[in-house]
């Protein structure tokens, strides 16, 4: 008999059916391999389990991926093995699906076990990998920074494009410090400074940092205080948090993102943006570039325009209101 692992390590059959063997509780199987993997670790006893992994296939192994992570579309739940198969094997999906019935290999099968808890749930595939891809680069990440998001690489294009050659420029928000590494990364000239209240916050970057080595710099800083002393900068970029706390979120942002980066303080969206704005009058910036919410775009620009900027705001790759450029006269 043929059989895979099912959602929350039950067994199925190949043709996914689950008759006699018992939906959504571990079988004899997965009993024997859980037992021996958690007996040592998987280097000192995977000849131990070898003979209880031989009939699971890589086809049974995305069946029971895409079980566990139901809670997401079925698009999105193939795009996330894809993913998950990608990191964990360093091989390519269209391999491994032209290989669909041969047998996992016993590490795959152990990372599979070690993410169990966390595949059963809408815990981000970023956060379960620890890692995602931002303008070409790849950055760790873990729930104590945002996930970087594609169209933020357009705010760092932009960037690389307005800042004069040599530019001191402050990433107000920093997290994992993506946005300051990759306007790095396309202008090495820059002294890019990346600023964050969070101390994890702070680890995660300066660690992509150690492990990029691109030269950035970071600094803690708290928008709702005055800025540290010995700061300048002629250019600020910053995505700060801009979410409502009323605002409807879909469960995998609210529930593992972190909310001093998500949320701005009830009825006062552009809390942090006035704050920005503050800053850069005392740190002597002569450009600004924000990432903002869609609704709010406008209001940023107009927020600016208050405070003594020429600013305008623009559309994103999706056709959604999101940059705010603003610039000022050198005195």
């Amino acid at each position: 008999m043929v059989v895979a692992l099912a959602e929350n390590s039950s067994l199925v059959h190949e043709d996914c059916s689950n008759q006699g063997i018992g939906k959504r509780e571990t079988g004899p199987l997965g009993r024997k391999v859980k037992g021996a993997l958690h007996e040592q670790g998987v280097g000192s006893h995977s000849a131990k389990v070898q003979p209880y992994l031989c009939c699971v296939t890589w086809r049974g192994l995305q069946q029971a991926f895409i079980a566990a992570r139901s809670g997401f579309e079925a698009g999105e739940a193939n795009a996330q093995w894809r993913r998950w198969i990608e990191a964990k094997t360093d091989r390519s999906f269209a391999r491994i699906a032209l290989e669909s019935l041969d047998q996992v290999p016993a590490e795959i099968l152990a990372e599979f076990y070690r993410c169990e808890a966390d595949l059963n749930s809408l815990k981000p595939i970023q956060q379960i990998l620890g890692f995602e891809y931002f303008d070409g680069i790849k950055f760790n990440i873990n729930s104590n920074v945002l996930i970087p998001r594609p169209e933020t690489e357009e705010l760092v294009a932009e960037a690389a494009r307005r800042a004069p050659h040599g530019a001191s420029v402050l990433d107000l928000g920093t997290g994992s410090g993506c946005i300051a590494l990759a306007l790095k990364n396309r202008r090495p000239d820059l002294h890019v400074t990346g600023v964050d209240c969070a101390q994890e916050a702070l680890a995660v970057a300066a660690h992509n940092e150690a492990m990029l080595k691109l030269g950035a710099a970071w600094c803690w800083g708290d928008l709702r205080q005055a800025p540290p002393g010995g700061l300048r900068a002629e250019l600020i970029l910053s995505n700060p948090p801009y979410i409502t706390p009323d605002e409807d979120l879909a469960p995998e942002v609210r529930d593992y993102e972190p909310h001093l980066a998500l949320f701005a303080p009830e009825g006062d969206p552009l809390y942090y943006y006035r704050r920005v704005l503050d800053w850069a009058q005392q740190l002597g910036a002569l450009q600004l570039g924000f990432e903002c919410h869609r609704t709010y775009a406008a209001d940023v620009a107009q927020a600016a325009v208050d405070a003594g900027w020429n600013a305008h705001w623009s559309l994103d790759q999706f056709g959604a209101p999101r940059w705010v450029w603003a610039q000022k006269s050198r005195p």
